[in-house]
């Protein structure tokens, strides 16, 4: 019995037609490979947060969650909304640099 690869997609997740363009030896379509090339990669790395960033944002948090605690008893979908009401506020606070 024969054991073959997985067929190649005609199209590539972000939409080209890889039968047009073509695709490179990692498998990428060649459009998403040179757009890797111009953006430092498929996933370039988020930028490393130094350590008193961090220990400002832990400190907002703790400022805001005392502030205005979450209320135990409401259901998962108000604390949900409510979660996100406080993220936002941290976010105004101490943005991501």
């Amino acid at each position: 019995m024969c054991m073959m690869g997985r067929p190649k997609e005609r199209f590539c997740k972000r939409g080209h037609d890889t039968e047009e363009v073509g695709r490179v030896r990692k498998g990428w379509c060649k459009s998403c490979a040179y757009l890797a090339d111009a953006t430092g990669g498929i996933n370039p790395q988020k930028p490393r947060q130094t350590p008193e960033w961090e220990r400002a944002r832990v400190h907002r948090w703790l400022e805001i969650a005392a502030s205005d605690p979450l209320q135990v008893t409401s259901n998962t979908h108000k604390r949900k909304k409510e979660f996100d009401i406080r993220y936002e506020r941290l976010e105004a606070g101490v943005p991501t640099p």
